[in-house]
């Protein structure tokens, strides 16, 4: 498990709690069978198991993996560059949480990507992660900060900073008389780049949306970026 992830599984739930992820899934499936990459503790998937979908949760950290089992959720331990191996097919696949920008670079990204087709049949991707380009704007080392995270139980603060070819994520978590810092390098992975990628791999009815909430994406405005694309197998 990565220092970042080990320190924070324990508050995980209590720093991303999701709103209206599970509405937009739901709306974004024609079928019943989906696929949680990168699920972290399962909460996304236990809601869209609530409301009658079969979904396969997976995430490379054990100890999120063991949350989601306790949820009694289907949940393995698994790279998302393994997703080859599985051999169901999906109505609707999804990555979200900023996972992908985890990925090394754009052809590792790539790679990923046509995994994905050879478990969707006639469904859909959806990918959400954030928009780097506002950030990247910035030409100093420090390009800014999301909006802190802070409730009755943590505050947790995001930051990132230039570093080379990769954004550097720093994190400050503050729960139970803690203070925690971590850093993760990220790919400034862009919409532009997504879009030709999934138009390469022949994904096609690509939409952008600036959330969950389906709002325009700006980018100048808005701090995530959400896709959904469709492909069909041959």
């Amino acid at each position: 498990m990565s220092e970042f992830y080990k320190s924070i599984v324990k508050y995980y739930d209590n720093i991303f709690i999701p709103s209206n992820q599970v509405e937009f899934l739901a709306n974004s499936c024609e079928g019943y069978k989906i696929l949680d990459i990168a699920a972290a503790t399962g909460a996304v998937a236990n809601g869209l198991k609530a409301m009658g979908y079969d979904i396969k949760a997976i995430d490379l950290e054990d100890e999120m993996v063991e949350i989601a089992k306790r949820r009694d959720l289907d949940a393995e331990v698994m790279n998302m560059m393994d997703i080859d191996s599985i051999k169901e097919k999906f109505d609707l696949v999804y990555c979200i949480g900023n996972s992908i920008p985890h990925l090394d670079n754009l052809d590792q990204i790539r790679d990923f990507l046509k995994k994905v087709r050879k478990i969707i049949d006639r469904g859909k991707i959806v990918i959400q992660w954030i928009n780097f380009e506002k950030f990247l704007i910035n030409k100093s080392e420090y390009l800014g900060n999301l909006p802190t995270i802070e409730n009755e139980n943590v505050k947790f603060t995001r930051k990132y900073y230039r570093s080379g070819d990769k954004i550097r994520f720093n994190t400050i978590l503050e729960a139970d008389g803690e203070r925690i810092e971590n850093n993760e390098l990220l790919y400034p992975l862009t919409k532009g780049d997504m879009i030709r990628i999934l138009e390469e791999l022949g994904y096609k009815d690509i939409e952008v949306f600036g959330g969950f909430d389906k709002s325009e994406f700006n980018i100048i405005k808005s701090n995530p970026v959400v896709i959904r694309a469709k492909y069909e197998s041959i």
